[in-house]
Formats: structure tokens, C-alpha cells, sequence
């Protein structure tokens, strides 16, 4: 969409809210959320493959997978209890005319390690994913490798459709290998690196976990490095790891 309005409004996440830094810039008509968390839950188990997506819906699954299978990532499964979280989001959003995230997003979604939500509304399908996709943020969450499982909630009103993605990594019984200096598995990261080792030095850090390292991430980062009595270059290696805990 050519015209350029105001930052749609963020509902409060408690007790998981992440701020918005008042210094990052989003399309107008996207909002996205990445959320990680450290919990137990027990007695929770992954749901069925969902079996009545809409036309719709499915199209935006179609694209999210195009895109992560163009770059070498795994294809997301569809679940019905995700599709059923994304689906109440986007009818609460078509019904309000209003852009905004899941306040209910980590009660609602569970047996997950990881959860993300990115919304947004416009003409079609074609150009909401096309910014997603434009979106460093937004972008994150849908190429994000740590996901495996994801549900799509579209409805059409007023001209328009309200698109809800909710992203899951679910919770596991066997831990998996994290970035580790101990081991050869850490991940150079650096300004425009994306993806969940970046989350996790954004959550040590007290950076919205947006799995986007831009320039607030590398100003933290040089600022953490100082401390170290490191070399403030804004690049986590594996010295930065090992200082990091992770």
C-alpha cells in the first residue's frame, strides 16, 4: 500500500509483554511479535494437522512455506489448535477494524518452547505477505529455522483481509543443541543476522526479541562488549558467547 499512517497500537502481553522501541519503524498495517520463554507445561500435546483451512488461509501457508523453502529452511506443519488461536485473532481484529496483537497469545498457545505472532491487513494476500517479507522483523518470524509448526487465521472484511500467523517451536522432552562456545555449533552474528540464535542474545541482552539483529541489537551489543573489556566491534563470536551464558 502506497499510503503511509501511524504505528497501529500494541495490546499489552501480559505477563510476557516485549516493548516496542520507540526508534523501530514498521509498515503501518504490520505489526509482529516474537516471544521466548524458559516454562514447563505439562500435559500438553501437539494437536492434529488441522484438515479445514480456508482458500485463504491455506494460500498464506502456501506462501510462508514457498519463502522458507527458497532459502533452505524447513517446511511449517500445520496444527488446528494454532489455526484456531490465529483464526479468534483475526476475526477480533476484522470485527474491531483495529490492528493488534494476541493479548492472550501465551495463554492461549500451549506445549510451545517458542511462540511468535505477526499480523497485518490488506488488499490480498499477495501484498500482505510481500510486506511481511519486506519486513526485517516480520521476515524473521516467518523464516525462523527453531519453528516447526504453524497456523494461519485470514477473514475478509470491509475490502480486506485480516491475516493472523501464530508460529510455534514446540516444548520437547529431549533438550537440543543451543549456540554453545563449549562446542563448535555457535553462530557468528553480526548487523542483519536473523533467526533464533539472535532472539536469544537479544533476551540476554533486554532487546525486544525480534530475531532481527539491527541497529539497536549492535548498539547493546558494542555497549556489553565494553564492559567485557572486549573489542566493541557489534559481532557476537564465540568469546561473545561464552560471556553471554549461552
Amino acid at each position: 500500500m502506497s499510503d503511509t499512517l501511524p504505528l497501529a497500537p500494541l495490546a499489552p502481553l501480559a505477563p510476557l509483554a516485549l516493548p516496542l522501541p520507540s526508534a523501530q519503524r514498521v509498515l503501518a498495517f504490520l505489526t509482529a511479535l516474537a516471544v521466548a520463554v524458559a516454562v514447563l507445561v505439562t500435559g500438553a500435546a501437539t494437536a492434529a494437522p488441522a484438515s479445514a483451512a480456508t482458500g485463504t488461509e491455506a494460500s498464506v501457508t502456501s506462501k510462508i512455506n514457498s519463502a522458507r523453502s527458497a532459502r533452505g529452511a524447513h517446511r511449517l506443519v500445520t496444527r488446528s489448535d494454532l489455526v484456531r488461536v490465529a483464526r479468534g485473532q483475526a476475526q477480533r481484529m476484522a470485527s474491531r477494524n483495529l490492528l493488534y496483537h494476541n493479548p492472550g497469545l501465551a495463554r492461549e498457545v500451549r506445549n510451545f518452547r517458542w511462540v511468535g505472532e505477526n499480523v497485518g491487513y490488506g488488499p490480498d494476500v499477495a501484498r500482505v505477505h510481500s510486506a511481511f517479507m519486506a519486513s526485517p522483523g516480520h521476515k524473521a518470524n516467518l523464516l525462523d529455522r527453531d519453528y516447526t509448526e504453524v497456523g494461519v487465521g485470514a477473514v475478509w472484511s470491509g475490502g480486506r483481509v485480516w491475516i493472523a500467523q501464530v508460529f510455534r517451536k514446540p516444548l520437547r522432552a529431549t533438550t537440543t543443541s543451543s549456540p554453545s562456545a563449549s562446542g563448535s555449533s555457535f553462530k557468528l552474528l553480526r548487523y542483519g543476522s536473523t533467526g533464533s540464535a539472535v532472539k536469544k542474545v537479544q533476551m540476554r541482552l533486554g532487546v525486544r526479541a525480534t530475531g532481527f539483529f539491527g541497529s539497536v541489537t549492535r548498539s547493546k551489543v558494542k555497549a556489553f562488549q565494553k564492559r567485557k573489556g572486549f573489542r566493541a566491534n557489534g559481532i557476537i563470536g564465540k568469546r561473545g558467547w561464552r560471556a553471554l551464558g549461552l
